[in-house]
């Protein structure tokens, strides 16, 4: 696989964790809202899909971010069928992200499936998109971080879905 092209006048970098099983990542690049389910046809996932579950592990893919703060999204701290993926992302344009995690154990099950999130990246900077959990609650965290050990909260909003006619023209606009 080819390592995407790095500006960092025009371009940032993001590091997602996602896994096969039981944690899922994704975002919209260049939008500030989603469409829904199965419509967003710009969604890059950064997991394997529902059926990867079945495999024994998880494909991290890295292009030269600094190492992340968080041992756990580290390649060589990933849990079992964690995985962690880096993109080059337009700097400047807003970016959707969503996340969520769930599992089982006999009769009990949990999830976390926060709100979608949207931030615009700034050129030239790295950031780390991870699910946090403390005390029973969960929400999408985006951290800076940089090779000197930067690890700056970046301000985040609940990413609104699209209005109708938003979703309806880039509907329209593919069938013309």
């Amino acid at each position: 696989m080819e390592t995407p092209h790095y500006d960092p006048l025009t371009s940032s970098r993001i590091r997602l964790l996602s896994g096969n099983g039981t944690r899922s990542s994704s975002h919209i690049p260049n939008s500030a809202c989603y469409k829904g389910w199965g419509q967003d046809e710009a969604l890059v996932r950064a997991d394997d899909g529902y059926l990867a579950a079945w495999k024994y592990s998880s494909r991290s893919v890295t292009i030269g971010m600094p190492p992340s703060p968080r041992d756990y999204m580290r390649v060589e701290g990933l849990g079992f069928k964690d995985s962690i993926r880096e993109y080059v992302v337009a700097s400047g344009e807003p970016m959707v992200i969503s996340m969520g995690i769930g599992g089982s154990a006999g009769n009990a099950s949990w999830s976390c499936s926060p709100p979608r999130i949207t931030f615009t990246p700034v050129a030239g900077h790295d950031y780390d998109a991870f699910l946090e959990m403390p005390g029973g609650r969960c929400w999408i965290a985006v951290r800076e971080i940089d090779e000197h050990g930067l690890d700056a909260p970046v301000p985040v909003e609940a990413a609104p879905k699209c209005a109708a006619a938003d979703a309806g023209s880039a509907a329209d606009q593919a069938a013309k």
